[in-house]
């Protein structure tokens, strides 16, 4: 595709240019003009036409104005690639950037900041083209199933999300409360996907924020001590309202060491973010900055604190906090109101805005970097941890767990020992939440091998036959335990020994 910017060296180096489109048309031009180019070729043949004619037509003529009135004239004549300009437009900005084309596209987004929509419980970040599992809601739908952080989404009901964008997963994955959906994961470098059939659960706001208080004992004086661990899933709109009740519950315990918990949390409402790290910044201090491509845009979000109450606080992040989780951990940081312990966090620095336009559609599109309060600009860099610390996994203690006898096959409405071996090893996963003692097999054990089958590439009958029990031991002995050596350390910062926190 040379053919306009020959032409253009040949005007440059003679100073003179004169082109025809007219005149006779002969045999083979006519075969020529009847030719199908492809998309890709018209668009650049397009891009070279417009860089001609923005050199040499008159004074005024630019690229953009020239695209400017093809793009509108286009769409006067064909109203129907309306939808599709609009998405062009607005992934062209960047990866965060979306065009929602109706009321539905636009409902399920908000109601996803909102937690009213049915759904399995799940944060997702992209990373490297992939979708990966972030934070998973306590006792929601995927917690149950078996889905686990840094799981690589790979498909829902069948389709693809390879390459696709937290929005088009989260259309797939979200749906009308009590109906089902087929998720496929990849797990610890493998390329074979698991399966999971789970049923969606309204997503409310009980699953925003959890907090419990951790008992100790201080390494000096062995007097007990307390420490409020507050954890954030992700920043909805009822975010801060929530951790205000944690904030509450400490203040009624007198307890002042502070744990706040943002490891895989993708995010939310700034605002919301704000309104957390407010409680632990004086009058004054900066939480975060908007900076917008025109200054006058700009905004700066201050402390509004009062409260002469001081915290030992430290926050949890990893890999995956991002976003409204790095703003609060940058103004806790650069504020020196507490420490950071994990690993270095995402790195998304951008600010959304979301604009309403006809009929229900609205786009989402990045408006500005916020900076840290000491104006860094964090995006794709992340914060480095006040101290950086790796969690590990060790084998499983399956000492206590006896392997079937193989002697028998097993469906519902039977009763053996064998059938209460496999509800404990079903128990271990927490996909079998029932009595582990009771022999009898019933249909909640049923659903639990039909989902334990269905994942190891087993025929999914629910039925506990012989290879199923095999496979069921096996996944118990090869089974690897967290040992969360973040959490560990940030008890350690309080002077109580990871072992009085189990």
């Amino acid at each position: 595709m040379n053919y306009f910017k020959k032409i253009l060296a040949s005007a440059l180096a003679a100073s003179c240019v004169f082109m025809s489109f007219g005149g006779a048309v002969s045999a083979e031009d006519e075969t020529a003009a009847t030719q199908v180019y492809s998309g890709e070729f018209i668009s650049e043949y397009v891009s070279e036409i417009v860089e001609y004619l923005s050199v040499f037509a008159k004074d005024g003529v630019t690229s953009a104005s020239l695209y400017k009135a093809g793009l509108l004239e286009a769409l006067k004549d064909d109203p129907e690639l309306y939808d599709k300009v609009m998405t062009a437009i607005l992934s062209s900005i960047d990866d965060y950037s979306v065009f929602y084309p109706g009321s539905k596209e636009t409902d399920e987004f908000l109601s996803e900041l909102e937690g009213t929509i049915g759904g399995i419980g799940i944060t997702m970040n992209e990373v490297g083209g992939k979708l990966v599992v972030g934070s998973i809601y306590n006792d929601s739908p995927a917690e149950k199933s078996g889905i686990l952080p840094g799981d690589i989404l790979y498909s829902a009901d069948g389709t693809s999300l390879l390459g696709a964008t937290v929005d088009t997963a989260q259309s797939l994955i979200r749906g009308e409360i009590g109906t089902t959906v087929v998720i496929g994961v990849l797990r610890g470098g493998s390329e074979s996907p698991l399966y999971f059939t789970i049923t969606r659960e309204e997503i409310a706001e009980k699953l925003s924020v959890a907090h419990t208080v951790l008992d100790g004992v201080d390494d000096l004086d062995g007097t007990p001590r307390k420490v409020m661990y507050i954890r954030i899933y992700s920043f909805m709109d009822n975010a801060s309202a929530q951790f205000a009740e944690a904030m509450s519950d400490a203040e009624k315990e007198g307890i002042t060491d502070i744990i706040v918990d943002v490891r895989d949390n993708g995010g939310g409402y700034l605002s919301e973010a704000v309104a957390i790290a407010n409680n632990f910044l004086k009058d004054g201090d900066i939480i975060v900055s908007e900076d917008h491509k025109a200054d006058m845009f700009d905004i700066v979000y201050k402390s509004d604190n009062k409260s002469e109450k001081k915290y030992d606080l430290v926050v949890l992040v990893n890999e995956n906090s991002a976003s409204a989780s790095e703003v609060l951990a940058a103004a806790i940081q650069d504020n020196d109101a507490g420490i950071l312990i994990g690993t270095r966090t995402y790195g998304k620095g951008t600010v959304q805005s979301i604009l309403p336009l006809k009929d229900g559609e609205a786009m989402k599109f990045t408006a500005a970097y916020y900076l840290t309060p000491l104006g860094t600009n964090i995006d794709q860099i992340g914060l480095e941890p006040d101290s950086t610390v790796e969690n590990t996994y060790i084998p499983f203690d399956h000492s206590g767990f006896s392997d079937f006898d193989y002697a028998a096959v097993y469906e519902q409405g039977m009763s053996d020992p064998n059938i209460a071996k496999a509800k404990k090893i079903l128990a271990v996963w927490n996909r079998f939440l029932g009595n582990t003692d009771d022999p009898s097999f019933g249909a909640d054990l049923a659903d639990a091998i039909q989902r334990f089958q269905a994942m190891h590439g087993l025929f999914p009958y629910g039925v506990l036959d012989l290879t199923t029990q095999r496979e069921l031991y096996k996944a118990l002995v090869e089974t690897q335990e967290l040992v969360d050596e973040q959490l560990d350390s940030a008890m350690r910062h309080y002077g109580i020994a990871p072992s009085e926190n189990k």
